[in-house]
């Protein structure tokens, strides 16, 4: 391990109020807060050095997340509860720190991100909208708005009236907003969702382990 350049991974919640700070506006607060420690942070080189932090898979805006990840770099070594701990003191109350580990993966392998859902709209439509055979909704690409059937890339599980499970693709290679589920879901049965709260609890990887 090279001393001058050590990364850790950070695993963190994002809720409550926080699930309306955007990807960049995170890394900021990171950023802040590590500057109000003495955790010897690696700073990247060039023209316009800044403390190095990577978020691996960021949050769309209103979604909470109970198992996010950062990557940052030290530039030697220190006991990784130290770090949660330290960080943990000058956070914000709705981002805290649960872990400090070693990455094990690359961000590269994620595939997957799997959500709990509570909902409140018309359970026998919604019931009968996620049995359909196909789902079509509009999505936005590098290539404008595209006709897409999501229906083969999600898995509905653990369903209640009220709430359930959904597994979507997310990664750099493939990624699904539950957004797109849901305003299909409106366009489709002509019902208005009245309430909902999407909070992602795992990312996943291709061989089906968790981020790490």
């Amino acid at each position: 391990m090279n001393e001058n350049n050590i990364a850790i991974r950070l695993f963190f919640s994002k809720t409550g109020r926080a699930k309306y700070i955007s990807a960049l506006d995170l890394i900021n607060c990171f950023q802040r807060a590590i500057r109000r420690t003495d955790i010897p942070i690696w700073h990247t080189q060039g023209f316009n050095p800044h403390t190095y932090v990577n978020v691996n898979l960021p949050l769309s805006l209103g979604t909470e997340g109970i198992k996010e990840s950062m990557d940052i770099k030290l530039t030697q070594n220190m006991p990784l509860d130290e770090v949660k701990d330290k960080l943990n003191r000058v956070l914000p109350p709705d981002i805290r720190i649960s872990s400090v580990l070693y990455p094990v993966k690359k961000h590269t392998e994620i595939t997957e991100s799997v959500y709990d859902i509570k909902i409140v709209c018309d359970y026998d439509k919604l019931r009968e909208f996620l049995n359909r055979d196909s789902i079509i909704t509009e999505k936005k690409t590098k290539k404008g708005i595209t006709e897409l059937d999501i229906k083969p890339y999600i898995t509905v599980y653990d369903y209640k009236e009220g709430s359930f499970k959904l597994k979507m693709p997310s990664g750099c290679e493939f990624t699904l907003n539950p957004s797109l589920l849901f305003d299909a879901y409106e366009g489709y049965t002509g019902d208005k969702i009245t309430h909902i709260d999407i909070i992602r609890t795992d990312i996943l990887c291709k061989d089906g382990s968790s981020f790490e």
